[in-house]
């Protein structure tokens, strides 16, 4: 995990985003905030109890009530354990060979999100492709 949010930019977030900035959330946001990826409920639990007990179902129903207001990405790769992320405008790719989650900003995949929502006809507020396959690690290993 890369250094930490500040406390005072996690309570900013937080607050910003309707949620009560108490120290376990904001431990916990800040844990998955400083993540380089998508991490687990149990990656979380180890970064976020560095620096204060904290009880492992406290964290899960800190990441549902993070997830349901939209402070952080839930995502199901397919995995046993859901990840987490933090960040709009981004979606998902998979490796099935080694397992690694990464983010990907929906940029990159070069597609016009109001194109989409104009195509469909419907009012589109998040976009988050999940792709699967190789990664080049991977694809190089099994060459």
């Amino acid at each position: 995990m890369e250094p930490r949010e500040t406390p005072n930019a996690a309570r900013d977030f937080l607050e910003r985003t309707g949620i009560d900035p108490t120290l376990n959330r904001i431990l916990v946001w800040s844990a998955v905030a400083s993540a380089k990826g998508p991490v687990t409920a149990a990656e979380v639990h180890a970064e976020a109890t560095r620096e204060h007990r904290l009880n492992r179902v406290t964290v899960y129903r800190i990441l549902d009530l993070l997830a349901e207001r939209g402070a952080v990405n839930r995502i199901n790769a397919g995995e046993r354990a859901l990840r987490y992320c933090v960040g709009d405008g981004h979606s998902h790719f998979h490796c099935t060979n080694c397992g690694e989650v990464r983010c990907i900003a929906n940029e990159t995949l070069h597609f016009d999100e109001s194109a989409v929502a104009n195509a469909l006809g419907l009012t589109i507020s998040h976009i988050d492709l999940h792709l699967e396959g190789v990664c080049p690690k991977c694809s190089r290993a099994l060459g």
